[in-house]
């Protein structure tokens, strides 16, 4: 019955993060006092962004209104598991309220693209598509003690904006978006929200002003839908638990094993059987269903990154995020064109 837990780790895999544009709309210093006037003398012939005539007249530099971009991510989360319900074949899930978790941890690898328009100078929409692949971690310290480990892949779907300005160097981004993430063995959508805003400061070449060095420090706020529920197989999740504590529980000596209701037993035993099979090496095909509430241990963590910009067509990045029970690594590389 403990196996359900482990999909409580993928939902904290949703995290699409955020991945704003450096240094969008950036009112340059007077060490670019020529290139700035240079700005403004030539004009906007574009469409986008909206505004783009006035504010480069004002001397801002802007960013290619279009952008593709394509993102590594690798990240891992501690979750919090509440309101656990389980049950098996057809036998409907019941609550297993006296479960206690230990360490329960998500990671997630994803590969996904980006496409982005800057609509105004300031603001940026954007659309998210990509494949995903997680794995969770789960283990259970009371009134047993119990682990499993399962594989999932899906894909990801969302869409975002992000709020982004500079001014001498100063740069601030405001990203936020919305994912929808589909997994192989959850019945429900994963829907997650991150607003991650940003402070940083843009270094600009002297002799080559379209060409720059960006980083920053900010916070990232992720929210994923609390309710999953699914079915899968015992087999697929790898559940490691002493053969000594399989047998007692079907052999119903377990003191705690008591105390259950009649439900809460049939459940109980009967998962225990079938992993005592497993253990003995005897076929024995058993689908898990479940319900569960889960949390991130905190919903905010920081972060810092940088980004290298060739030239206005191309760009690099890097962000890292860390504390709050989370850690990410993104890598991203984007080009632009103009519209």
């Amino acid at each position: 019955m403990l196996k359900l837990s482990f999909i409580s780790g993928l939902l904290v895999l949703l995290q699409t993060t955020a991945m704003a544009q450096a240094g969008a709309g950036m009112k340059l210093g007077d060490a670019h006092k020529e290139y700035e006037d240079s700005i403004a003398r030539a004009g906007y012939p574009y469409r986008f962004p909206i505004l783009g005539k006035k504010v480069t007249a004002k001397g801002f530099s802007l960013q290619y209104p279009v952008g593709a971009m394509l993102n590594l991510n690798n990240t891992s989360q501690l979750v919090n598991i509440t309101d656990l319900k389980v049950g098996f074949n057809d036998i409907d899930p019941v609550p297993l309220d006296f479960v206690k978790f230990g360490e329960v941890k998500a990671t997630m690898q994803s590969v996904t693209t980006r496409v982005d328009l800057w609509v105004l100078p300031f603001v940026d929409l954007y659309g998210i598509a990509g494949l995903v692949q997680a794995k969770t971690n789960v283990s259970i310290v009371s009134p047993f003690q119990f682990s499993s480990e399962a594989d999932f892949k899906g894909y990801v779907m969302g869409l975002g904006t992000t709020l982004a300005g500079g001014y001498h160097g100063i740069i601030t981004i405001t990203d936020i978006n919305y994912t929808w993430t589909h997994m192989d063995k959850l019945d429900d959508v994963v829907k997650a929200l991150m607003v991650t805003p940003r402070l940083g400061y843009n270094f600009n070449f002297k002799e080559r002003p379209n060409k720059s060095v960006a980083l920053w420090v900010g916070t990232s706020g992720f929210y994923v839908n609390h309710g999953t529920s699914g079915s899968i197989d015992l087999s697929d999740l790898g559940p490691q638990m002493s053969k000594d504590q399989a047998e007692k529980i079907v052999a119903e000596t377990e003191q705690w094993y008591q105390g259950l209701t009649k439900p809460q037993q049939v459940v109980v035993k009967r998962v225990a059987q079938s992993i005592l099979n497993k253990l003995n090496n005897i076929p024995d095909d058993i689908t898990v269903n479940y319900s569960l509430k889960k949390t991130p241990t905190s919903h905010w963590s920081l972060l810092v990154g940088g980004q290298y910009q060739f030239n206005k067509r191309w760009q690099v990045r890097s962000e890292v995020g860390f504390l709050g029970g989370r850690s990410s690594v993104l890598i991203s590389g984007n080009y632009r064109w103009r519209w």
